[in-house]
């Protein structure tokens, strides 16, 4: 596989199911191209199955990174603000109670 091959299937967001393809044929490649672009899927793909599956190749190839999480970390914030803004709304529909 070439390289301007792999940098069109790293990019492509088509089919998640080709950059598993991918990830696999990486798997056997040593060199630094290659590295990089298991990085790149895992820092940059919108697919968990994807960046899990490059972050397994990078660990068995040596290569030290952070685990990738399920969800995002806005996702996250997002639903504890959102959360905190009903409990807010039912706490302000409570004490304006008495005034209707």
């Amino acid at each position: 596989m070439q390289f301007e091959e792999i940098d069109i299937l790293m990019k492509d967001k088509t089919d998640f199911h080709k950059r598993l393809k991918l990830i696999a044929a990486l798997k056997a490649r040593t060199d630094g191209h290659s590295i990089e672009a298991l990085q790149f899927l895992l820092k940059h793909d919108g697919v968990y199955k994807v960046r899990l599956a490059a972050w397994q190749v990078l660990s068995e190839k040596g290569v030290q990174c952070a685990e990738p999480v399920a969800r995002p970390a806005y996702a996250i914030f997002l639903e504890r603000s959102i959360g905190k803004l009903k409990r807010f709304g039912v706490w302000l529909v409570a004490i304006t109670e008495g005034f209707r």
